[in-house]
């Protein structure tokens, strides 16, 4: 009979429920980030956004550029 070693064995219960919220923890983070980015920029006059190359218009895509295809 084959012997499992611990790399084969499934992960507890226990460590996928705080791993799972761990998980969630890091994208809420991370929403927050990119919404505060957002605000923060939306609160830069047009003369600003055009300084670092931004326009109203593309403030979200600039700031979702790593996440979405837009």
């Amino acid at each position: 009979m084959a012997r499992q070693t611990p790399s084969q064995t499934a992960p507890s219960p226990f460590l996928a429920f705080f791993n799972a919220i761990a998980s969630s923890v890091s994208r809420l983070l991370a929403a927050q980030n990119r919404s505060a980015q957002v605000l923060r920029l939306q609160n830069l006059s047009d003369d600003e956004l055009a300084d670092i190359g931004l326009s109203r218009d593309t403030i979200l895509r600039h700031v979702y550029r790593d996440t979405y295809y837009v």
